[in-house]
């Protein structure tokens, strides 16, 4: 008889569980909009030209209304060369490597050959480029196999001279079975910003911004484990750094912006752009007064294009309403 009251229990268990799943399915499917491609729709006109992904495919942004410059076939993180050039990744079920591409989409160039003719294990993922400012190095994630693991992924940093037969040099040694370092961001003296996974010792995964001067030294964490701050970004000048800060939220983060001390390495104190948002991919405008980031209008909805002053909330502003963009793939603006 007990066992029979415990699987009654256990059935009813399932049942309740199977119907609430339902009912959030369809609360959540009546609260989205249909999604448009973006070349469907305009928007509130922002200066300069910016870049964004959606479905595979990289849209330029100019006068308030969107072009669309490559096909749906697995484009993400694309980003902008000093001579107005695209270096993107091209993603495909079990590889991914880089492109150059012109201002237009065409490809000029493949700078990475990442699938392996032998198995699948030896294939390579490549992540997040980003140019030096003087365009002469590419920066990006790479997963360096591990001869023990050949299936654990954790991506260091490299970068590249854009000169024929240049050599990559590895910059950062990741924590294992984190996911690694990511999101590059080179500045002009040389220095490196990026996002620095850890695992402490009640197994929490944590993210800081971090900072190394040269390649292969420790670096310098310029934010708490505890903010799980990552996916900086700098200002033009180099003197404000953008973030998105978890402070142990899994559902939302708050975009924060603080000043930066690139003599002394450290961050000023923080301040909160915007709060209650699954914000993601901050990107700075060309003359640094705004920030453009990705989020949800509603919570469970799909990610639209924003803007805000750097110097303060006031100016929060939703540029899109129905598409979907690619939280993964910050925005490019450029002058």
């Amino acid at each position: 008889m007990k066992r029979w009251v415990i699987a009654a229990g256990l059935v009813a268990a399932m049942l309740a569980f199977g119907a609430g799943v339902y009912a959030t399915a369809a609360m959540l499917r009546a609260g989205h909009h249909t999604v448009h491609r973006p070349t469907e729709v305009s928007a509130p006109a922002l200066p300069g030209t910016m870049y964004v992904v959606q479905a595979g495919a990289i849209y330029r942004f100019q006068h308030g209304a969107f072009k669309q410059i490559t096909d749906e076939s697995g484009w993400m993180q694309p980003s902008a060369a000093p001579d107005g050039r695209l270096v993107a990744v091209s993603r495909q079920p079990n590889f991914s490597d880089l492109y150059l591409l012109d201002g237009n989409g065409k490809v000029v160039s493949q700078l990475s050959h990442n699938s392996s003719t032998r198995a699948v294990e030896d294939n390579h993922w490549t992540f997040y480029p980003r140019f030096s400012p003087d365009g002469q190095s590419l920066f990006y994630d790479l997963d360096p196999k591990d001869s023990f693991n050949s299936f654990r992924v954790d991506l260091a940093i490299f970068a590249s001279q854009m000169t024929t037969g240049g050599r990559a040099h590895i910059w950062t040694s990741p924590n294992e079975f984190t996911g690694g370092d990511v999101q590059p961001v080179p500045l002009r003296d040389g220095s490196l910003i990026y996002t620095k996974y850890s695992i402490d010792d009640s197994y929490q995964v944590h993210s800081q911004v971090w900072i190394q001067r040269r390649p292969g030294t420790p670096g310098v964490a310029l934010t708490t484990p505890e903010a799980g701050c990552g996916q900086p970004a700098v200002s033009p000048d180099e003197k404000l750094i953008a973030m998105v800060c978890t402070r142990g939220s899994s559902t939302a983060g708050e975009l924060d912006v603080a000043s930066f001390d690139g003599v002394n390495l450290t961050l000023g104190s923080p301040a909160t752009l915007v709060t209650g948002r699954m914000v993601a991919s901050p990107a700075f405008s060309p003359d640094g007064k705004t920030i453009a980031f990705l989020a949800p209008a509603s919570p469970g909805g799909h990610f639209q294009l924003w803007t805000v002053g750097s110097s303060g909330p006031a100016s929060l502003r939703q540029i899109t309403s129905d598409l979907a963009l690619d939280s993964a793939s910050a925005p490019v603006w450029i002058g």
